[in-house]
């Protein structure tokens, strides 16, 4: 039996549905009818919560989650950034002074000195208005992830996640590594085929010596930045550190299926549980605000890189399939060699032919490139639940579906690993 990865992409909305399909996978191991665990779980952003739920073995903690998902709120992850609440607070007593200010000179007898005290406090409000539009754009971010790092330091079971048989890689982008020049793509134009050379990837495991062998306490703190860091929104939360270094943001800045990190780790076998978002696709919604907007520019970016990573694994797998065919078919040609029928000059042109075919193949940028067996594992379209404005209507809805998208999953990967 074949040893398998599983891929698990991000965003929010695909919290619920995340939650769901593991804890399927988990019954159905438990239960005889999945023939194995996977042997290597990568995630993207918000993926790297449920998945590391997963690792830990138990399905009493799958039904924790879900329940502490059902009663989910915003302010049991995010916070406001501490930066924007000083500066909210010197700003609302600049305003508060200015208020009984100007209470007070309302109450003046003399009309003409009140009127002009009034008028003249129109200029420092003024400012303080601007200076506090300033502020809010001024800081590193509105939000930040204090309260999601202490509910994950207390509630996962980290000596499980360690000890666990099934490997998890985090990963996350560096800002400050990641990118290219054209000097950069035209010294290697097979970009995309060279194990994403990007320099931009971080990433934090449970079994690598670097991110295990450490302090206990500070062993767990390393495994929650690292997956913290991955779910980093841009514009939304401040950045993070790896190695205290660099700005680290969202894996999906670059990719939301990281699915070269389970390649690297050499495995052909990939089930990606990717669904079908309804964020990301056409649709019909209102946007009320500039927040909104942004959430959904994030949403079809993602969209658009996803397409372009899924068909960029399925053209080279289509490619080596017929570079196959090409070897085949040159095999019948040089038994035209050994014909009593062709005469020494034809035979050497046909040597002539063979050796120019395959130098050509050889240089094949898809060459020497593995076959990668995919399951892209779909689904109903699942919720529009954007962390900024979900419910735990679309929280159990996405459950439901990503538990029926997971049992639905469990016969095909039986096939793909037999």
């Amino acid at each position: 039996m074949k040893e398998w990865a599983l891929c698990l992409p991000g965003t929010f909305p695909r919290l619920g549905p995340h939650a769901g399909a593991l804890h399927a996978l988990r019954n159905a191991k438990n239960n005889g009818l999945l023939e194995s665990d996977p042997s290597f779980i990568t995630t993207s952003s918000v993926a790297f919560i449920p998945a590391s739920i997963y690792v830990q073995g138990s399905e009493d903690e799958h039904v924790a989650f879900e329940k502490r998902l059902l009663s989910l709120r915003k302010s049991d992850f995010v916070g406001i950034h501490p930066d924007l609440k000083k500066k909210a607070a010197i700003d609302f007593l600049s305003i508060a002074s200015l208020l009984l200010t100007a209470h007070e000179t309302g109450r003046l007898k003399n009309q003409i000195i009140s009127k002009a005290t009034l008028l003249a406090l129109g200029f420092p409000a003024y400012k303080i208005a601007e200076k506090t539009i300033k502020d809010i754009f001024s800081v590193e971010s509105f939000l930040v992830y204090d309260k999601l790092r202490a509910l994950l330091l207390k509630t996962l079971k980290f000596d499980d996640i360690f000890n666990s048989s099934i490997k998890i890689e985090l990963p996350a982008v560096n800002l400050d590594t990641a990118g290219w020049t054209l000097n950069d793509v035209l010294i290697d134009p097979s970009l995309y085929l060279e194990s994403w050379k990007n320099k931009g990837w971080v990433s934090v495991t449970n079994f690598r010596p670097e991110d295990v062998d450490l302090d206990r306490n500070i062993r767990n703190l390393r495994y929650v930045e690292g997956g913290i860091n991955g779910l980093r929104v841009f514009a939304h939360i401040n950045s993070g550190k790896h190695n205290n270094a660099g700005h680290i943001v969202d894996t999906a800045s670059l990719s939301n299926l990281p699915i070269h990190f389970a390649i690297k780790e050499g495995y052909t076998d990939i089930v990606v549980f990717h669904y079908n978002s309804r964020a990301e696709a056409p649709l019909e919604r209102s946007f009320r605000s500039w927040v909104e907007l942004l959430s959904r520019c994030f949403d079809i970016i993602v969209s658009e890189n996803t397409r372009k990573t899924i068909l960029g694994y399925l053209r080279v797998n289509n490619d080596l399939g017929q570079l196959a065919k090409q070897r085949e078919s040159l095999k019948r040609v040089e038994e035209l060699l050994h014909s009593p029928f062709l005469d020494d000059v034809s035979k050497q042109v046909v040597r002539r032919h063979i050796r120019e075919t395959e130098e050509v193949m050889r240089k094949f940028s898809y060459a020497n490139k593995k076959m990668i067996r995919f399951l892209f594992v779909s689904s109903e379209p699942v919720p529009d639940a954007h962390f900024t404005d979900f419910t735990s209507d679309q929280m159990l809805e996405g459950i439901n579906m990503g538990w029926k998208a997971g049992m639905d999953a469990v016969p095909q990967i039986n096939k793909m690993i037999k």
